[in-house]
């Protein structure tokens, strides 16, 4: 990855996670290069970038600020996202689903996917490098997400876009679970990365697999630390 992109989601992970809304002000040039260890030059192709995206403007004055965005997804929720049994649901829902997607995606995936994909992972390790959970909650359901999409199976994609503010709930669960074990949330990092690269090598059997090995050992996690409250 280069430091342009290194920077460019950074800036679009504040985005995304709600820390720099609508019409707020973005650090400066000068900040964000010693914040980010970059070069001035850097932060400026990635704003610039930003900009010719129409995600940023320039502000009155000096400085960039963040334009108004469409919102991500939106779609209305039949589940209460707090309810227990609405999220033992979904991880019965994402077992049945979830492998299948990742085989799909290594087989079908359009070179457009493939970089939303990419793109989606770049953010779930920046903010898993970061220790931010909230950040990484989000980043990890919209990677989940990107593989349903780049399934090719529409019903796929829709059923999961239609929970996604229950999967982003119940993915931020599992890792506020496992924060205080960094072992575990680093193996699930690797596993990401893992099937992020046989989906985008185009290696189905591969994918399908690590998916369900993926599943798998959420599964057994949750599991175990469920059964260490109840002693």
């Amino acid at each position: 990855m280069t430091k342009t992109q290194y920077v460019l989601d950074y800036i679009l992970l504040q985005i995304d996670t709600d820390k720099w809304s609508a019409d707020a002000a973005l650090p400066s040039e000068r900040q964000l290069s010693e914040q980010l260890n970059v070069s001035r030059a850097t932060v400026r192709e990635a704003l610039s970038t930003l900009k010719s995206q129409n995600i940023i403007r320039s502000k009155q004055g000096s400085g960039h600020c963040v334009n108004q965005q469409q919102e991500p997804i939106r779609v209305p929720m039949l589940f209460d996202a707090q309810s227990d049994i609405a999220h033992q649901d979904l991880r019965e829902y994402r077992y049945a689903i979830e492998a299948q997607s990742a085989f799909l995606a290594a087989s079908r995936a359009t070179k457009e996917q493939l970089r939303t994909l990419e793109k989606a992972h770049q953010r779930l390790r920046i903010a898993h490098q970061r220790k931010d959970l909230t950040a990484e909650g989000l980043a990890d359901a919209r990677f989940h997400l990107a593989i349903a999409e780049a399934s090719g199976n529409r019903i796929l994609a829709h059923s999961l876009q239609s929970l996604f503010s229950l999967l982003r709930a119940n993915v931020a669960a599992n890792i506020g679970t496992m924060e205080k074990r960094p072992e575990t949330r680093l193996r699930l990092m690797r596993q990401h990365t893992a099937l992020f690269e046989a989906i985008y090598n185009h290696k189905p059997e591969k994918a399908r697999q690590i998916a369900q090995e993926h599943m798998d050992f959420v599964d057994r996690i949750l599991n175990e630390n469920a059964q260490e409250k109840t002693r």
